[in-house]
This record gives C-alpha cells, structure tokens and sequence, in this order.
C-alpha cells in the first residue's frame, strides 16, 4: 500500500514531467499546399499545422525567379498538441 507522502510525491513527479511534449518527425512533401507526412498513413495538412518559421519560404534565382519552396522534402520537428490533433512546426532538421 501506497501511503500519503509517497501517493502525493507521485502526483507531483508526474505533473512535472508531462508527457505530452515529444517531439515528431515529419517530411514536408507538398508545397505551397502544406502536406507533411508523419508515418505511413498520416498525413497533416495546414489546418493542423503552426509553425515558428517560414514553411512557405521561397527560394529564387540570381535573376529573380521563382525556382521553389526551400524546405519541401526536408524533414521537421514538431511537438503535438491539443490531444495530439494540432502540431507546432519548431524548426527544419539540418
């Protein structure tokens, strides 16, 4: 049997170490229409994404053209939340 001072010890260790913020990986497959996989079958899209950073970054020539998106295909780090349904895009893995 657990008693109190062990049972509240417990408690607090737990609320000082959530869990909830684990990051995960994901690739940028789709620009400007915000597509990142994570995994083999999920797929999140702009309306679960927040970024710290530019996603739509766009990358020209000496010319000023238009040549594409600097980080489609890289692979990025986010942490889930709202119950893992959102996710806040922190940064391109270098």
């Amino acid at each position: 049997a657990m008693d109190g001072v062990t049972e509240l010890a417990r408690h607090i260790k737990a609320r000082d170490n959530p869990a909830g913020y684990t990051p995960v990986f994901g690739t940028i497959t789709s620009l400007p229409e915000l597509k990142i996989q994570l995994g083999d079958r999920i797929t999140v899209g702009s309306d679960d994404v927040k970024a710290v950073f530019d996603i739509y970054e766009k990358e020209y020539d000496s010319d000023g053209n238009f040549v594409g998106y600097a980080n489609l295909n890289k692979e990025v780090a986010m942490l889930p939340y709202s119950d893992n349904q959102k996710y806040l895009v922190v940064g391109v893995v270098q």
